[in-house]
């Protein structure tokens, strides 16, 4: 079995509700890049990656074009092999896009050997958790949500079956003030929710301080990237002086970093980016690190292969169930009664191209 060749699709999936992307960018849908990856057998195994700014994504089409014809003529089950030898190209140009690429391919390789084998992606990852896996609701209540908007959504949420929830803080101009943003979440789904709130960076020390204290009195699960991920010094205090979780990992590249981050005791919970490190097999290195370093997991963005993820790796305590994909795939990604997230049971990644929605969507310019 040999890589043939590769088509590569381009298309903006609407979002449920517009909001502006790290504060700056409005986003009413999410741009992807989708990749299929052909074998000489007959065999397509789908990758992708996205963004809400397109100002890179012509330059990460380009990238991923030529490398997937570099690769042509490779065996796919060979991934560290092809990971090795992408990186002899890329690796001139550094940490960012070069592992947009390396992931995107290194997705759709997974996805060719689960098909080719006759496995789901999670059984081949070496599979524990073969029906369910953890997972909280993200993709709602962003900053710019009213506070009676995020009552309503938080209880919607609830009612959908979802155990757990994420929303976001930082915009407002008191730590008191996002305190009112926690209470008014915790008072909408009652006491047997967990609660996450993420920040993306925005805080310095004080402020992250000044704010967990208002949110200790709503039982907040973890606080996430309060404070720029490289001050790790910064992060460490964070972890040693707060009650509440601090939860970071998502904006590192490549799995070399994580030695750093839980080596500096600078997370209580690793949050890992399987696009930022590569792909499936820089995910499964960087996990097996928190796993040495006794950190729990949660994934980051993209669970239609978290989901993978979350049911083959020790120590993922849970998966982002973040909607930024759905509606380009036929299979749904579904909760079961108890807000645990289903694992997929047919080969590969489990999911196939929405062709009507991706005609709908397709970007040609």
């Amino acid at each position: 079995m040999k890589i043939a060749s590769h088509e590569i699709i381009v298309v903006d999936n609407p979002l449920e509700r517009p909001f502006m992307a790290a504060g700056v960018i409005p986003s009413s849908s999410l741009r992807h890049v989708i990749l299929k990856l052909r074998t000489d057998d007959g065999i397509e195994g789908l990758g992708w990656s996205f963004s809400h700014s397109h100002r890179m994504l012509p330059a990460l089409v380009s990238a991923i074009d030529d490398i997937a014809t570099h690769i042509e003529g490779a065996d796919p089950l060979m991934r560290e092999a092809i990971a090795a030898d992408i990186l002899k190209v890329t690796g001139w140009a550094g940490e960012g896009m070069t592992h947009w690429v390396q992931a995107t391919i290194n997705i759709a390789l997974w996805d060719i050997a689960g098909k080719a084998l006759g496995q789901p992606v999670w059984k081949l990852l070496g599979g524990h958790s073969a029906e369910t896996v953890p997972t909280y609701a993200s993709g709602h209540m962003w900053r710019d949500y009213t506070l009676d908007e995020l009552s309503e959504t938080a209880g919607e949420l609830k009612e959908r079956g979802f155990t757990g929830m994420k929303f976001r803080c930082g915009a407002e101009a008191t730590a008191a003030d996002e305190g009112e943003r926690a209470r008014v979440v915790r008072q909408a789904v009652g006491d047997d929710v967990q609660l996450m709130i993420d920040i993306n960076g925005g805080w310095d020390i004080p402020r992250t301080v000044a704010a967990a204290r208002q949110f200790e009195a709503y039982d907040i699960f973890w606080l996430e990237d309060p404070i720029d991920h490289r001050d790790l010094q910064g992060y460490r205090q964070l972890v040693n002086l707060l009650d509440i979780s601090i939860t970071q990992g998502e904006y590192y590249y490549g799995y070399q970093s994580f030695l750093t981050l839980v080596n500096a005791g600078a997370a209580d919970i690793v949050m890992i980016d399987t696009h930022h490190v590569g792909g499936i097999d820089g995910w499964m290195k960087a996990a097996a690190i928190c796993n040495a370093a006794h950190r729990p997991i949660a994934t980051h963005l993209s669970p239609e292969i978290a989901v993978h993820l979350g049911a083959a790796a020790p120590g993922v305590m849970m998966v982002e169930y973040m909607p930024w994909s759905f509606g380009l795939f036929n299979e749904p990604m579904e909760i079961d009664a108890a807000g645990r997230l289903k694992v997929p049971q047919t080969p590969g990644l489990g999911v196939s191209l929405n062709e009507d929605a991706i005609k709908r969507g397709a970007v040609t310019d």
